[in-house]
């Protein structure tokens, strides 16, 4: 007995070193097993960007970081295709390149309702149990559902949504909610009482939030969303500052400020709704009141269909609302305040601007697009502009299709951002003239194709358009730019107000130029632009800028209108 004890204390003497080495071999067997297996299942899955923290993995560059992070994933991205970003609640997908972003434009298959469902309910103050009609749409906005889909045909929210929009900003509303903006612009700027004295601010952005806000609202949701909260201008940019905490979901008790602005947001949108309300259901209210307390038919259209949407009541309503009112503000007025500064700031581009709308405003009565569409360096202001100041994630999902990206395979349920500033800022494709014309600086003439220099337009490749005989001037082209121009996105879900607000920066710049002076005070011509939300907007004055403005002496503002 006392020699079997014996003999088993030799044996465990002599394995127990082995122990650590057996564990060791025993791991890097499963682990071969495991890679093998992974391997040849998922050898066509997306590179995944690299990071070094096991729990938090790229959340924290991703949503707090978002220049630098997109930074090093260009630079980590030489190639087109799909990156893999993993996050800690789910993994979204980076695609790049113009021929794979044109084709997540022309899928059939793929939706924006759940990015929508989560703006909603994050961001705009949705109840989860309203957003969860628009989490539960997988049909798309499409008429023809996406195949898989078995939403009944009243839980098609995103689809009403999308033709509501569509039909406002696109089709029978685009004209007259653009003569409305004129009208709105024009009285605004009658009340600044602007004369042919100098006349300082100290901040060139509030004049910009504060008329253009004014003039937008007024044209799309009329006058009464104005009068249920005279601050509402002021308090929709203010929200605008600190809507990526939300979008990060930064809890209310660590920065309560996000969620006081949106709850005060939000119920002037309900008073502007019963006001409107009112309005419409009194006998004596003619058929244009009615529609004017809305802004237009359309838009009281679109209310009673939100109402008697599946699950959705006044305040998930007023949510929605919301989040169209800060979709169409507070994009197209920092860009519209973008392209007038880079104008003003140079005497060169303002002088061939001025030049060139007086010769197509000399037999024209009004300022309208198909005046300012002939004038080719007004237009590579504004293509400029966007491509220099946009920088927001394009979201698509695939709720029910694997979606193939080149040799990558993106599953079922994906989300998929297309970033515009990785589009705008492609070296491989867009020209800098051999770096003279950085894609981080703002060239006005980068959109123009000269006949006579090879090096000009906004593609790296020369110009395939063959300029007539007799042609010597610029011409504006985006020709090549498929994939790679997207500020608006593109293809089916393209921005509905995209030509909405083509026409406010157009018209708005214009209407400057022609009928007022303004000098940029600043040490810096033109100022310096960041990024305060990208991702989720367009850079912005890097600081307050003072400026001065007077009115023209020649022409009159009247004879411009």
């Amino acid at each position: 007995m006392e020699l079997h004890h014996t003999l088993l204390r030799l044996n465990h003497q002599d394995i127990s070193p082995l122990y650590p080495f057996l564990t060791l071999l025993c791991l890097w067997f499963l682990f071969f097993c495991w890679k093998s297996k992974s391997d040849q299942s998922y050898s066509n899955e997306a590179k995944t960007v690299p990071y070094r923290n096991p729990f938090f993995k790229s959340t924290i560059g991703f949503a707090f970081y978002g220049p630098s992070f997109f930074l090093r994933l260009k630079l980590f991205q030489r190639y087109s295709g799909a990156l893999r970003v993993r996050l800690v609640t789910e993994d979204i997908y980076i695609v790049h390149g113009p021929k794979y972003v044109t084709e997540i434009f022309q899928n059939p298959n793929l939706s924006v309702t759940k990015a929508y469902a989560y703006a909603l309910q994050y961001c705009f103050g949705m109840h989860p149990k309203a957003a969860a009609a628009y989490h539960n749409d997988t049909s798309g906005s499409r008429t023809k559902p996406i195949m898989g889909s078995y939403v009944k045909p009243t839980g098609r929210i995103g689809y009403s949504t999308h033709e509501n929009l569509v039909d406002c900003l696109l089709k029978s509303g685009l004209e007259p909610t653009t003569t409305q903006f004129e009208t709105a612009l024009f009285q605004y700027l009658q009340l600044c009482n602007l004369n042919e004295e100098w006349v300082y601010y100290d901040d060139i952005a509030k004049f910009f939030e504060n008329l253009l806000g004014q003039a937008i609202l007024k044209a799309l949701f009329g006058p009464l969303l104005l009068e249920a909260n005279e601050h509402f201008v002021e308090d929709l940019f203010e929200y605008d500052k600190v809507v990526m905490n939300l979008a990060r979901r930064v809890p209310w008790f660590i920065n309560p400020k996000p969620y006081r602005l949106r709850k005060k947001i939000v119920e002037s949108i309900k008073r502007w709704h019963s006001a409107a309300k009112l309005v419409s259901d009194s006998v004596t209210a003619s058929a244009s009141d009615a529609d004017s307390a809305w802004g237009s038919s359309i838009m009281k259209d679109r209310h009673e269909m939100l109402m008697n949407s599946e699950g959705q009541d006044e305040d998930s309503v007023a949510s929605t609302d919301f989040g169209l009112i800060w979709a169409s503000v507070t994009n197209v007025v920092p860009s519209t305040l973008t392209m007038a500064v880079h104008t003003f700031s140079d005497p060169q581009i303002l002088l061939e601007v001025r030049k060139a709308l007086e010769e197509q405003s000399c037999h024209a009565t009004s300022l309208n697009m198909d005046y300012l569409e002939k004038i080719p360096i007004l237009l590579s202001l504004y293509a400029e502009t966007l491509r220099f100041g946009v920088q927001i994630h394009i979201p698509r999902d695939a709720p029910h299709h694997d979606v193939q990206v080149g040799n990558t395979t993106l599953p079922q349920t994906s989300i998929i951002f297309l970033n515009t500033w990785l589009a705008h800022s492609d070296d491989n494709i867009w020209n800098t003239q051999n770096g003279r014309h950085p894609l981080n600086t703002f060239w006005p003439y980068r959109f123009l194709v000269y006949p006579s220099d090879s090096s000009s337009g906004p593609c790296k490749t020369a110009s395939k358009e063959t300029p007539q005989m007799n042609e010597t001037e610029a011409k504006f082209s985006a020709e090549g730019l498929q994939g790679s121009w997207i500020p608006y996105g593109s293809g089916h879900h393209a921005c509905p107000g995209r030509l909405l607000a083509k026409r406010i920066m157009l018209k708005s710049v214009a209407t400057l130029a022609m009928s007022y002076d303004i000098e940029i005070l600043s040490y810096e011509q033109p100022p310096k632009f960041d990024s305060p939300r990208f991702g989720f907007g367009v850079m912005k004055p890097a600081k307050v800028t003072p400026f001065r403005i007077r009115k023209r002496s020649v022409p009159s503002t009247n004879s411009f209108r």
